[in-house]
């Protein structure tokens, strides 16, 4: 969603913990087109052959990070479901990586969690709330990112979409629980604006969609952009749910997990509007970052096309014309789509009801006809196009031909005076479905 400013602010070093993670990896991508140089510190080696690799697992001692480093983000942590032990480890081993930062003059900042805070109800929430504060106390930053989403299954995200993608019947808790959703490959904006940032005045970052959304939303935007399937929802009392995975994990049979349930439903609004304003961060709408390419634009000109030539050539259309159309927008037009109504995408016939009248300004009035008209050079240069346009090697008696001209004008006339008729119910649609991202 940002504009690449690769060539901005001097190159950096910057060293991160838990590289290859859902985080990681995508903050390393970035940076790599900031031009900045990178320090993979974590277990495994990164496939990315262009940073240099220090191997640290948390319960090893410290890592020694290098002269010169400029800024340490801090993402390795142990799962979720973790021990006491593990948990102890953890805030030893940020506070091992706070003193090696401070001894190389870096910058830390702490990928912490919307969960943390003193008296959270899970040990994972109150375990990062600690962290926060030796940061804090050494100068550091703390970045509390909301529902992080996106890109690859990997993460939460993917224990999401595992689970959408396993059970046809989905819970809708009572009461409704809240979150705030953020696509991975923003919050990896904003965590390399906060490095690239003089401006020492904020600590915490809270970066998450200002306005928070039903948990059922997200599960059905998995659903419905990301897999591809209808699901159904069950009203379920999150209370006597969440006594019912106490038990089951007792017996390991569930896949969610105690700590991850209870931090769903003890979620506290985050105030992310400054912050973000701050940093100069939009964030992409959910409905668009939830396809795995991060927008909907190359599926949205993908359906365009689709329908246009399937009007155009009164048959499903094949699939390179179909990429051609795409290419073609993306290259002589902003490369996005028109903003057909649904109904029409998938009833292409549909498109017959769309006249001059119709359109609310001349720009999109415009637009569209200019992609009609190259919807059917495009049509005319294939096979079926051919033979729909020209009739090479077809032979017809005069009858036939008198019948089909009949029939031509008949379906004309048709669809004008029912265009006429839903003159504005088309302009209805046409307007909802230009308002949506």
């Amino acid at each position: 969603m940002q504009s690449d400013n690769s060539s901005a602010g001097p190159r950096l070093r910057i060293a991160v913990t838990g590289a290859t993670g859902y985080i990681g990896t995508r903050l390393i991508r970035l940076a790599h087109k900031h031009h900045h140089h990178i320090i993979a510190i974590s277990r495994r080696k990164p496939r990315s052959c262009d940073v240099d690799w220090i191997p640290w697992d948390m319960s090893s001692e410290m890592a020694v990070l290098p002269q010169g480093t400029d800024a340490v983000v801090h993402l390795a942590a142990q799962i979720t479901q973790s021990t006491q032990t593990d948990n102890e480890q953890e805030i030893r081993s940020a506070k091992m990586l706070t003193t090696e930062a401070q001894r190389v003059g870096a910058k830390v900042i702490f990928v912490s969690s919307q969960t943390a805070r003193q008296n959270a109800p899970t040990t994972y929430g109150r375990t990062k709330w600690h962290i926060e504060q030796h940061v804090l106390a050494n100068d550091g930053w703390v970045v509390r990112p909301g529902l992080v989403y996106g890109a690859s299954a990997k993460g939460l995200f993917g224990r999401l979409i595992d689970i959408v993608g396993r059970m046809p019947i989905l819970p809708a808790f009572i009461p409704v629980p809240y979150v705030q959703p953020i696509h991975v490959d923003d919050l990896a904006e904003g965590l390399l604006r906060i490095i690239e940032c003089r401006d020492s005045s904020r600590r915490i970052f809270s970066l998450a969609a200002p306005q928070p959304v039903p948990f059922t939303d997200v599960l059905l935007e998995i659903a419905r952009s990301r897999i591809r399937r209808y699901r159904m929802f069950l009203p379920i009392p999150s209370r006597p749910f969440m006594n019912l995975v106490k038990i089951l994990d007792a017996w390991r049979l569930h896949q969610w997990g105690t700590e991850r349930l209870q931090s769903l439903f003890a979620l506290q609004k985050m105030e992310t509007r400054s912050d973000l304003d701050h940093l100069g961060l939009v964030l992409r709408p959910m409905s668009s970052g939830m396809h795995i390419s991060g927008d909907a634009h190359t599926r949205n000109i993908l359906q365009e096309g689709r329908a246009l030539l399937a009007y155009v050539l009164r048959v499903p259309p094949e699939r390179a014309v179909v990429c051609r159309y795409v290419r073609l927008i993306k290259q002589l037009r902003d490369g996005r789509a028109v903003g057909l109504p649904t109904m029409m995408l998938r009833y292409p016939t549909l498109l017959s009801l769309i006249g001059a009248s119709a359109w609310h300004d001349e720009t999109r009035k415009a637009d569209f006809a200019w992609r009609m008209d190259a919807a059917t050079l495009l049509g005319e240069a294939t096979p079926t196009g051919s033979d729909r346009f020209l009739g090479l090697g077809r032979s017809c008696s005069l009858f036939t031909r008198i019948q089909t001209i009949v029939n031509a004008v008949a379906c004309e006339l048709m669809w004008r005076s029912l265009g006429v008729v839903m003159l504005p119910l088309v302009r209805k649609m046409l307007a909802c479905d230009r308002s949506r991202p």
